[in-house]
């Protein structure tokens, strides 16, 4: 696997991006009045390099025709130069110094009118690949985790049953969350193939979030049947601290600190957090909707939740080698509510805790040679009280190790890497304990076939988890065409194996199914990315045909059984733009990230062929318009999502929402700093809202926060 990816930031000459007024996040790489690197071509990474910015995938309509037109169509982000550690940078760029990864301390690599810090390596992140990254200091003060982050990434969905602290989960492309590989720093959370509560993920923790869509996840190996999430963790200078503290609605508070210290060689970072929320809130139900007037407000009871965690990492060198530890834990308890308003209950709660530890080694023994291993285990539990099943226990754990080794020669670099590892669980669900082991072998190719301006990439991973075995494979390339435009492509075949979770667990709303089969995915996608003095801009299409799709449907007591349902296609149109027309007038910046999302049965029983797989909405835009031109700042939010079904018979629409919010800070001090933030999500306070599966969400929603520390997160203003 990767090794830790580290801070990047993209400015001026000698100084990070953050203080020159725009976002590190390539949603906003230059603002219009500051002309793109003079010179610059594309550096082209190995295979594990950073990915290349805001570029896209999607297709408006099924086809390679429709694929063809949506690229012809407009700018795309052209990516941001990164220089992989182990690879040869082509002419004109900047190499890193010394072989050891980089530390966030150390000083960055200057190019042309752009400053990098190098980052390790993101998993499946390369410049032919589909790739956002989401810097979580854009948002520093506000009350954001990994699902409200994720919104700013075309292709994403977020799914919430609930207020902070129920669940949340993420689908990528019309993917299910089971089909969504969710990494902590590189490490896979949950079983492979299983789907991940983003709420068990603190939000004092995100550094930033790298969100890998469609073909080239194939990289990651099965569990990355739609893409992957990379979660990366936050970093400190040496001496710094600073904490928040957050109070709101329905009964919500959070705090948190960190902190970081060198020892000897070494820097070590350790964050705390704790959170919790009575949960209740009211809404309106509708028990005929197509009548008006009658409509019934409610209370959402029995929905409280709690969560802890503590996170410690550490970095250092050892003579001439990179030692990279972390350690995590968290733990927490919601109430299960049921579903209104027949199917309450007020009885059912679940309790989960995860510890994770890993530790990395990586050196170079020869030049361009560049080998790095890696020892990780993780501990889970899950228990839970379910009407009708009484108390399920459920605990298990997984543990691995992996080897990489990248090899630089005159035409790029190759990647040859292997994993093995094994996962169980045990409960009275399981019969007792359940076991199955991993392994895996992978080989990239990154191939300058015209230095500094066409990389192709070929990849080919071999797996076998329990007794299910597969091959992934994907064929990338990107193409500088000049004047800020790259072109990118990639296809790919990918699969995922049913999780333990799918097989074998309750969990909650969801029964398991222990006939499931392997879910498969063949596709391509394209894009045409922009990067010049108006901004940043993409546009891009993708076509995608699953077969044996897993797919959720209403099962007994308002309860879910995922089924295989036959096949299916997913195409559409991913398009996103960012430009900063006054940042030093206004410290103004605009976002947006646009959606098509055509997803339909191509072999299912009467009724259900050739219908949209539920829960994947057709439409969806994230907007945001912020200004700061001092000590105080705002920004506001729009959300559009429309035609989402409930169920594969398509006859339960989920309504139809616009939501809007919005947010101001005030910075009181300096130094110390110190600020207040004030975010208000649905300001119309809409309490007819649902998530997928029908389930009411809170109304308007108030969320007030203290930050204070010597180090601190930048805000609006300082961005």
């Amino acid at each position: 696997m990767s090794p830790l990816p580290r801070k990047l930031a993209v400015g001026r000459r000698g100084a990070p991006a953050e203080q020159h007024g725009r976002s590190a996040a390539p949603e906003a790489r230059r603002p219009p009045s500051e002309s793109a690197a003079n010179g610059s071509r594309l550096v082209v990474l190995g295979s594990g390099g950073d990915p290349a910015n805001l570029t896209l995938g999607s297709l408006a309509s099924r086809g390679a025709c429709a694929l063809a037109l949506s690229v012809a169509l407009g700018a795309v982000v052209a990516p941001c130069a990164f220089a992989d550690p182990g690879s040869q940078p082509p002419p004109g760029s900047q190499p890193p110094s010394g072989d050891a990864p980089p530390s966030a301390a150390e000083p960055p690599v200057e190019l042309p009118e752009v400053v990098v810090r190098v980052p390790a390596a993101t998993p499946g992140a390369t410049p032919t690949a589909a790739a956002t990254i989401v810097p979580a200091d854009r948002y520093a003060g506000e009350a954001k985790g990994v699902a409200e982050l994720l919104a700013a990434s075309p292709g994403v969905e977020v799914t919430r049953y609930g207020t902070r602290g129920q669940l949340a989960t993420v689908q990528i492309r019309g993917v299910a969350a089971e089909g969504v590989k969710v990494l902590v720093d590189g490490l896979p959370l949950g079983s492979v193939g299983g789907g991940i509560d983003l709420e068990t993920i603190p939000r004092a923790w995100i550094g930033r979030i790298d969100v890998v869509r469609g073909p080239s996840a194939a990289a990651l190996g099965a569990g990355a049947l739609g893409g992957a999430v990379n979660v990366v963790t936050r970093d400190a200078d040496a001496g710094g601290a600073s904490g928040e503290v957050t109070g709101g609605s329905f009964g919500t508070y959070s705090a948190s600190t960190e902190g970081a210290a060198r020892v000897g060689t070494f820097t070590a970072f350790a964050a705390a957090t704790a959170e919790t929320t009575r949960g209740s809130f009211p809404y309106v139900s509708y028990t005929t909707p197509d009548l008006p007037g009658t409509g019934e407000e409610l209370t959402r009871e029995n929905n409280a939740a709690r969560r802890a965690g503590l996170l410690v990492k550490l970095g250092g060198l050892v003579g001439d080698l990179r030692l990279d530890a972390l350690a995590h834990a968290s733990a927490g308890r919601r109430e299960l509510p049921g579903a209104p308003p027949w199917n309450l209950t007020p009885d059912d709660w679940s309790e989960d805790g995860r510890a994770l530890a890993m530790v990395r080694l990586a050196g170079t023994p020869a030049p361009g040679i560049r080998i790095s291993g890696r020892l990780h285990g993780r501990a889970d539990v899950l228990d839970e009280r379910l009407a009708g099943l009484g108390v399920v226990r459920q605990h298990g754990g997984a543990g691995g190790a992996a080897l990489e080794a990248r090899l630089t020669h005159p035409g790029g670099a190759a990647t040859l890497g292997i994993e093995g590892g094994g996962e169980g669980y045990a409960s009275d669900a399981l019969g007792g304990t359940r076991t199955r082991t991993t392994i895996a072998t992978s080989l990239t190719e990154a191939w300058r076939a015209i230095p500094g301006r066409l990389q192709l990439e070929p990849t080919v991973r071999t797996e076998r988890t329990g007794p299910f075995g597969g091959v992934s494979a994907k064929l990338g390339a990107a193409l500088e065409l000049g004047g800020g435009l790259l072109l990118r492509a990639s296809a790919g075949r990918t699969y995922r194996v049913p999780s333990f979770a799918e097989l074998y667990l309750q969990q909650g709303l969801l029964i398991p199914n222990p006939d499931l089969r392997p879910e498969t995915g063949t596709g391509v996608d394209a894009a045409l990315a922009y990067d010049g003095a108006l901004g940043v801009a993409s546009v891009g299409g993708h076509a995608t045909i699953y077969d044996e799709v897993i797919t959720y449907e209403p099962a007994t007591n308002g309860r879910f059984t995922p089924y295989n349902t036959g096949r299916a296609l997913a195409s559409g149109l991913e398009a996103e733009a960012a430009t900063a027309p006054a940042p030093r007038l206004l410290g103004l910046s605009l976002q947006a990230a646009y959606t098509f999302l055509h997803t339909e049965f191509l072999q299912a029983p009467t009724g259900v062929l050739g219908n949209a797989l539920p829960r994947r909405p057709r439409q969806r835009l994230q907007a945001r318009a912020s200004f700061a031109p001092g000590r105080f700042g705002a920004h506001v939010e729009a959300r559009v999502v429309r035609d989402t079904w409930v169920n594969r018979m398509n006859t339960k629409p989920v309504p139809d929402e616009t939501v809007f919010s919005a947010g101001a800070f005030v910075r009181v001090l300096s130094h110390p700093h110190l600020a207040v933030h004030v975010e208000v999500e649905n300001l119309a306070d809409v309490r007819t809202l649902q998530d997928g599966y029908g389930q009411p969400l809170p109304g308007r929603t108030v969320m007030v926060t203290l930050r204070a520390g010597t180090t601190p997160q930048p805000t609006q203003g300082e961005r």
